[in-house]
């Protein structure tokens, strides 16, 4: 039987946990990891320009998410979309284990919530779902088009999803398993990343001659764009390992080493899968590792960690085959693989959590399916909820970018472009000593 100290001691450290681990993970490790990913993926002409987008973008929108985003997510108890019974989010600091009761004079959460430890953690999911969009649309946006399409996204249309699984919405309701985020946030960033580069279009002299057949546009810094992924990596283990619910010790007890094994089974298997697939590709291979980890997301608590690493050999197959099919059929022009890595193995991972999930190939003994029909069912609803984020991403997405780019806020000037927008938007270089003898016009 636990004492009021036993609840003590364990709400302090499901509070150290909610705030400490896993946001800072997120927050710095992944911020800087996708800012120097991308920034190693452009031209040195616009490497400045691409590393204040990463680090501008997510300011407003983490004020829209304490606005009206999180209360839009956990406030409404509509299934599919309703406004929030309260707004904005409740400055309640208590953790969620003496947020149902009150503690030190503190009353109750209206929800039950530890508002502002779980406010805190989400936003961290949040601002990296929007911090995937400006990797498609590199070397050819615009700042402040960017800005307000963050704040938009994150206030008004990635909660919407977010409520749906995470906030009790319906595809919680019919069993939809998204443990750290493979749907709610890279499928979702990702389909966002997919309409604002269609609606962008591609950059100057990407796609050449009658076929329209893609040009390559190196990259500036192999070794940056390596640093950044696994700066990434790191903080995918404030994700997954993060995203344990910690409602008792025993979650924490059944769940941390399980996720945190299969999470790295998985990034090894999409390096080794995409390795193979572009004969020793750097590049590419850490865009393997990423797609991997993205795949993994879903059924990191669910699936035994060998089917983790077949998981991610598939990611990386997919990631490079759907690379492939953007650029040579659809002449769609993504400069950091964004929608291959988090779109397409995002669905990949949400299907992989049924296929894999199950006792039957060794999973998780409490959380894994047990039966076929349950196997059968779950893989039905994963495919359902792939869909449906999908559906609302695509369709809210074409809306958004259509509306930014018809005010000439999304693509920059044709001149900007060519010369770079380091210069051009920000009258700086990134690499002064090798522009310094160029002059702008």
């Amino acid at each position: 039987m636990s004492t009021p100290a036993d609840e003590g001691l364990f709400a302090s450290i499901q509070q150290t946990f909610a705030v400490g681990w896993a946001p800072v993970a997120i927050l710095i490790m992944a911020t800087a990891g996708f800012a120097l990913l991308y920034a190693g993926l452009v031209r040195k002409k616009n490497v400045a320009h691409t590393v204040i987008m990463l680090n501008i973008g997510w300011t407003l929108a983490f004020v829209m998410y304490f606005l009206i985003g999180f209360p839009i997510a956990y406030y409404t108890t509509n299934p599919v979309f309703g406004l929030p019974s309260i707004a904005p989010t409740v400055a309640n600091p208590l953790p969620a284990a003496l947020s149902s009761t009150g503690a030190y004079g503190i009353p109750a959460s209206p929800f039950g919530y530890g508002d502002l430890a779980l406010w805190f953690k989400m936003a961290m999911f949040a601002i990296t779902a929007i911090a995937i969009i400006p990797g498609a649309t590199a070397e050819r946006d615009k700042l402040w088009g960017w800005v307000i399409a963050s704040a938009v996204v994150v206030g008004f249309l990635y909660p919407v999803i977010e409520h749906w699984v995470w906030g009790g919405g319906w595809l919680s309701q019919i069993g939809f398993i998204d443990y750290a985020g493979s749907g709610v946030v890279h499928l979702t960033g990702g389909m966002f990343a997919l309409t604002a580069a269609f609606i962008i279009g591609p950059r100057l002299g990407k796609f050449g001659g009658k076929n329209k057949e893609p040009r390559a546009f190196f990259g500036h810094s192999l070794p940056l764009s390596t640093i950044g992924a696994w700066l990434l990596v790191f903080g995918w283990f404030g994700f997954n390992v993060g995203s344990s619910v910690a409602n008792s010790p025993e979650t924490i007890n059944v769940e941390l080493a399980w996720v945190a094994v299969t999470t790295a089974m998985a990034m090894a298997g999409g390096l080794f899968g995409a390795a193979v697939t572009s004969r020793g590709h750097a590049l590419t291979s850490m865009a393997g590792l990423l797609a991997g980890a993205v795949a993994i997301c879903s059924g990191a608590a669910m699936m035994h960690p060998l089917f983790a690493f077949i998981t991610g050999i598939i990611a990386g197959l997919i990631m490079t085959f759907v690379q492939g099919l953007l650029e040579v059929k659809l002449h769609i022009d993504d400069p950091a693989v964004c929608v291959p890595v988090h779109a397409a193995c995002g669905v990949w991972g949400l299907i992989a959590t049924g296929l894999f999930g199950t006792a039957f190939l060794g999973g998780h003994p409490i959380y894994a399916t047990t039966t076929i029909e349950a196997w059968l069912t779950q893989i039905g609803i994963q495919a359902v909820g792939a869909l449906s984020i999908i559906a609302w991403a695509g369709g809210t997405g074409l809306i958004l970018f259509w509306t930014i780019n018809k005010a000439g806020l999304l693509r920059a000037r044709k001149d900007a472009e060519l010369f770079g927008l380091d210069i051009a938007d920000h009258k700086t270089y990134a690499y002064p000593e090798d522009m310094m003898d160029k002059d702008f016009p």
